[in-house]
């Protein structure tokens, strides 16, 4: 018997057009999936849809978490590094089912083309994408009933996800600087060393992109960043908060040295609560996500210079751990001494890293 649609408010662009119609007709339908779904629940029964149905799931960066990424249907995160190669994806799709998303988290404009359905417990009332049809009410059950009246074949085939993510990877490692500490390099040493559980928050600029893209998530609300380019300086305090609230947790903050210059100040407070948790900053000297959009224009770089600091002697003073490395060995030795969940205080890594790499990722 076939499961009704639960209490929700059905709007349609056209007459009789109907969520589950669409899909059947659909030949590339994807799922973007957005920080609704995972605040709602609303994982599980994406990740269904997607099996039952052979879909690809993109996520939103705040909505990291709400599938595995290592779901075999997991195809990346939109708006983050390597953002052409997901959009590859999207503009293959003819139909976006845009599940608890919010255009706000975008740092680009919305530009997919395809047909929209909207499906999420408030109406698509900003119209920064245009749905067809708009599903409003509980997400998780809206989702579990498409997934039980779809009959149709799996659209796409595991094999081409697997070739998409294959592409996203190559893309994500571009600009790499033998010889060098990469960004890439840190995101990848690190998440090797922490835990499956652990939780990363993500400040704001260039580093936020390979993070985002790059940093593996496996559970909602493990993966803390805000909302496109906002304010610098969210990371440390973020990571505060975590460990305030899950102390069981390892957590590390990831962050540039300007975004850490503007609230370095808070790793006293830190200390002084024993909050155990890895600071990771990425040195650049400068203010690259800035210093690249003026070059970009043909300006010189301008006031986006950070002169040096003893970040090791600055963690010391505030009662931290500190360490210092420019090199993937080093970085690695530093972690494989660390004890994630029985640090009593911050571990501040200072991680000088070659910048060419995020100019291929503008």
């Amino acid at each position: 018997m076939e499961a009704s649609l639960p209490p929700t408010q059905v709007f349609a662009a056209e007459p009789g057009a109907d969520p589950v119609g669409a899909l059947a007709s659909a030949r590339r339908p994807v799922i973007l999936a957005g920080i609704a779904a995972l605040r709602l629940g609303g994982g599980p029964a994406i990740s269904n849809l997607a099996e039952r149905a052979g879909i690809p799931v993109v996520v939103s960066p705040m909505a990291k978490g709400v599938v595995p990424e290592d779901h075999p249907w997991f195809a990346g995160i939109v708006d983050m590094a390597c953002n052409q190669v997901v959009g590859e994806l999207l503009s293959e799709a003819d139909l976006v089912l845009a599940v608890g998303f919010d255009a706000v988290e975008l740092i680009k404009p919305w530009k997919v083309r395809a047909r929209v359905v909207h499906i999420d417990a408030v109406p698509n009332t900003d119209q920064i994408y245009q749905a067809e049809i708009e599903i409003v009410g509980a997400i998780g059950p809206v989702v579990e009933w498409l997934t039980e009246q779809h009959r149709s074949e799996q659209r796409w085939t595991l094999a081409e996800v697997q070739a998409h993510r294959k592409r996203l990877r190559e893309a994500y490692y571009q600009g790499r600087v033998a010889g060098r500490l990469n960004p890439t390099d840190v995101v990848d040493v690190v998440r090797a060393y922490a835990p499956r559980d652990a939780i990363v928050t993500t400040d704001v600029g260039s580093h936020k992109l390979l993070v985002g893209q790059g940093w593996t998530t496996y559970e909602p609300r493990t993966s803390l960043m805000s909302n496109g380019l906002s304010s610098m300086g969210f990371s440390l305090p973020a990571a505060i908060g975590a460990k305030l609230a899950r102390p069981d947790r390892p957590v590390v903050c990831t962050t540039g040295d300007g975004g850490f210059a503007m609230v370095q100040g808070e790793l006293r407070l830190a200390s002084s609560l024993g909050l155990g948790m890895i600071v990771v900053v990425f040195c650049d000297g400068s203010l690259n996500r800035i210093e690249l959009k003026q070059m970009r224009l043909g300006y010189p770089s301008t006031a986006t210079r950070i002169e040096g600091s003893d970040i090791v002697r600055l963690a010391e003073s505030m009662d931290c751990y500190g360490a210092r490395v420019q090199s993937t060995a080093e970085l690695e030795k530093v972690l494989a001494e660390a004890d994630f969940r029985r640090l009593d205080r911050p571990l501040v890594i200072e991680a000088t890293v070659d910048p060419a790499q995020y100019e291929s990722q503008y």
